[in-house]
């Protein structure tokens, strides 16, 4: 696969989690919102590894597509990576907004409830069941981190 057909599958995938969220925010049914959420959590997460994809193919990094991992075969090899050192700063804090859509994500994939009801709201970003705002969150910090990655790989 080359470089811009991963890009645009990323794209894809950003827009497809856009599109859903938009919906939901229209969506008057809760059985509906709680759908189209979940969809647009699954794309942002799909989206993610899009963008680790990207990262291992532009820096030919030997690795599976996990963040840390990423990090240490670009190490190997004497690289540094800005997006992924960025990734694996926020990997590494829990109430990161990576963190967060993580958590979401699994939610949804184990069909739980998504509020993060034992945190106080001061400690979050977001929390589920917010009229999308924490899915809206993670898509525009998702996609700023995906056009400054490009930006930084278009420079080279």
């Amino acid at each position: 696969m080359s470089s811009a057909s991963q890009a645009s599958v990323t794209n894809q995938k950003l827009d497809a989690a856009r599109r859903f969220l938009q919906k939901s925010q229209q969506c008057e049914e809760s059985w509906l919102l709680a759908g189209l959420e979940g969809a647009s959590l699954f794309h942002l997460r799909s989206a993610l590894n899009g963008l680790l994809q990207e990262i291992k193919t532009a820096y030919s990094l030997k690795s599976e597509l996990d963040i840390l991992k990423l990090q240490h075969a670009a190490k190997e090899i004497g690289v540094v990576v800005p997006t992924l050192s960025e990734l694996a700063d926020l990997a590494l804090q829990p109430l990161s907004w990576l963190n967060q859509l993580e958590q979401a994500f699994i939610a949804q994939l184990e069909c739980h409830y998504t509020s993060f009801s034992g945190m106080s709201s001061d400690n979050i970003i977001g929390k589920g069941s917010d009229a999308g705002a924490s899915v809206g969150l993670y898509l525009s910090k998702l996609v700023e981190l995906v056009l400054r990655f490009r930006e930084e790989s278009s420079e080279y």
